[in-house]
């Protein structure tokens, strides 16, 4: 196997396909349903990216999507996509280093790019979605595997930069009330929890169709299990005295005669409805 980044490195990966483009389908067939580290190698250049994913198959399907390469590459730069649009998959080999468990998986992506020192890796923290240089607004949005429900990672122990869930879009998802997505491993240990399904989607790399159906059927997927909660709306009188708790924003239109789209409105604003209500998000 050829070294790519740091020549005095003898690596065996778990699998190489040497030919990415012949070699997609398989690719797709061998991963699925499989977190890990995975790892791109320029056979021209011998220059290298390494990602990791909790669903290896959705996110290396990214990098055959025309489309897909063309929205990243308008917004943001990637320099490993962009590789991939001038020498063609045929001129990249694709190396899957290990699967491992979601609660490790970050650990074990800066654990190979401190090692591979891979040079299509701009960030070289651990944690990005696609390994590229971030926005400031991007930057917020990044939410790292953890223990326990925290988005917070241990630096001292896994030299991985404490990353954190913006403020911003925490009081966002209070603004209107939503499904908050938990995500537990087999030892019923809190990995990742989520504001929203659609953060839930785009953080775990699945379609928000894939969560509805979670949500509406089994709570188990990829061997994980996830648990739904509906945030709670509670009403106050203009003395602000606690009036009611309710879940369903339908319900609470009913009640109080309120159209949904007006309380969502007045959830937001903060401010008094008819002199009478006010409605928050807790």
């Amino acid at each position: 196997m050829k070294n790519n980044n740091n020549k005095n490195i003898r690596l065996n990966p778990l699998i190489t396909y040497i030919d990415t483009n012949l070699n997609k389908t398989k690719i797709y067939e061998d991963n699925k349903r499989k977190s890990g580290i995975y790892r791109w190698n320029n056979l021209i250049t011998n220059k290298s990216y390494v990602g990791s994913s909790i669903s290896l198959s959705h996110r290396l399907s990214a990098y055959y999507s025309l489309s897909n390469i063309n929205r990243i590459i308008n917004k943001e730069q990637s320099v490993i996509y962009k590789a991939l649009l001038k020498y063609g998959h045929s001129n990249f080999s694709l190396d899957i280093l290990e699967y491992c468990e979601l609660n490790i998986l970050i650990k074990r992506e800066q654990y190979y790019i401190d090692l591979l020192k891979p040079e299509y890796n701009l960030l070289k923290i651990a944690g990005s979605r696609y390994g590229h240089k971030l926005s400031d607004k991007t930057k917020k949005s990044i939410s790292i595997a953890l223990r326990g429900n925290k988005y917070i990672h241990n630096a001292k122990e896994s030299r991985i930069k404490d990353v954190t869930i913006s403020k911003t879009k925490l009081r966002l998802s209070r603004i209107t009330p939503g499904i908050c997505v938990k995500v537990f491993d087999k030892s019923n240990n809190n990995l990742f929890e989520f504001p929203s399904i659609n953060s839930a989607a785009r953080h775990l790399d699945v379609s928000n169709r894939t969560i509805r159906r979670i949500r509406e059927g089994d709570t188990s997927y990829d061997n994980y299990y996830y648990k739904f909660e509906d945030f709670k709306i509670w009403v106050y009188n203009n003395n602000n005295e606690l009036l009611n708790v309710l879940y369903n924003k339908q319900r609470i239109s009913e009640l109080y005669n309120i159209p949904c789209t007006t309380l969502s409105r007045y959830i937001k604003s903060g401010k008094i409805y008819k002199n009478k209500y006010y409605f928050r998000i807790k």
